[in-house]
């Protein structure tokens, strides 16, 4: 009895200490956040712009009326999935700058999967081609991995340039051997009407994908943090020699943690072929990749802080067209303000992890 007593004041006393860390998290973003947008602030006021009606033209293009608030939500499907993909890699610490192009590779496959079966019900063709994007994702890692596995050369450098070589094979792609002649502009032939995903609201661009990705974020949090595997992965990624010398497996993990990062992305590629384009276009991406990048950075590699984060990058995303046609103001200020958050959390981070090892070293 005496020890169910001591043992619920712990648990008490636990669930206080975490609401006090997350509430001083929640804080910290909401101060890094004022001050990302006081400096955006200043730049435009400076450059002889209102700041406040630049801001509510954006507020009002992310969130004016229920439809752009759908819009807006279909907009960060593709940041949500960025963003897991980068937090898996990362939390391996597995450095994956190559999501852009495993995000063009994913999608490519995607249409191809969506113009060449044509006669294939609904049913089986949306996961036939969502399943395309997911492989041709993976498999734009696996140069990477060999190269990692092989000779031991950082992950780095050959991510990065793997970018490239995606985006300009695509191009070529489009331009020769799947090029529509029909089409306004460089494309992929149409894909198949049942290969479109289903609409969530009639005259929004929002689609069942939405759905997948948020089912998405539950899943890769049970992953991580609930399976053999995630603890593996996790473990890993804090000590990659103390992990190896405890026996557990750091080959296969790094190999799982490229190959899943690079085939959640190539997920979302489907997703915006299948759901928003209709077809693949060169350029079709305004560097979701990147934003992925940046969003597990904020997020700190957690599944469920990738969502708020996310949506945050969408409405900025859906709300800067608006901003600019209304106000004047370049959307390159939302490239600032975005840059700015990133700056200011790797800052904060950095801190802490000094601040953590300043203790460590006085106990």
């Amino acid at each position: 009895m005496i020890k169910n007593f001591f043992d619920k004041a712990k648990n008490s006393h636990t669930w206080k200490e975490n609401l006090v860390n997350l509430t001083t998290q929640l804080l910290n973003y909401l101060i890094i956040l004022i001050i990302a947008l006081f400096i955006g602030a200043v730049v435009m006021f400076l450059s002889g712009k209102d700041p406040i009606a630049a801001y509510a033209a954006l507020w009002q293009g992310a969130f004016g009326n229920g439809y752009r608030f759908a819009d807006t939500l279909d907009r960060s499907v593709i940041m949500i999935l960025a963003g897991i993909a980068g937090s898996i890699a990362f939390r391996t610490n597995i450095t994956n700058l190559g999501l852009e192009g495993q995000l063009y590779i994913g999608a490519f496959a995607a249409a191809w999967a969506g113009f060449t079966f044509t006669n294939l019900p609904a049913i089986v063709h949306i996961p036939l081609c969502m399943i395309a994007g997911i492989i041709g994702g993976a498999l734009w890692t696996l140069p990477v991995l060999y190269l990692k596995m092989r000779w031991k050369i950082p992950e780095l450098v050959p991510t990065l340039m793997l970018n490239y070589i995606a985006i300009r094979l695509t191009d070529y792609l489009i331009a020769f051997p799947f090029r529509d002649p029909a089409a306004p502009m460089a494309g992929s032939p149409l894909i198949a009407a049942t290969a479109k995903l289903p609409k969530l609201i009639k005259g929004s661009t929002i689609n069942i994908g939405f759905i997948i990705a948020i089912v998405l974020i539950f899943v890769t949090y049970w992953f991580l943090f609930k399976t053999k595997i995630g603890y593996e992965l996790r473990m890993v990624g804090l000590n990659q020699d103390f992990a190896a010398a405890a026996g557990l497996p750091v080959k296969r993990s790094i190999f799982l943690a490229m190959t899943l990062s690079g085939g959640v992305i190539g997920l979302g590629g489907a997703l915006m072929i299948q759901g928003f384009f209709g077809r693949f276009l060169g350029g079709f991406s305004s560097g979701y990749g990147w934003d992925g990048f940046m969003i597990a950075i904020i997020a700190q590699n957690h599944p469920f802080a990738v969502f708020p984060t996310a949506l945050f990058y969408g409405a900025l995303a859906n709300g800067a067209l608006t901003m600019q046609s209304v106000t004047g103001v370049p959307q390159a200020v939302v490239a600032m303000v975005k840059g700015t958050l990133v700056l200011f959390v790797t800052v904060k981070v950095f801190v802490e992890n000094i601040r953590k090892g300043l203790r460590k070293w006085a106990m």
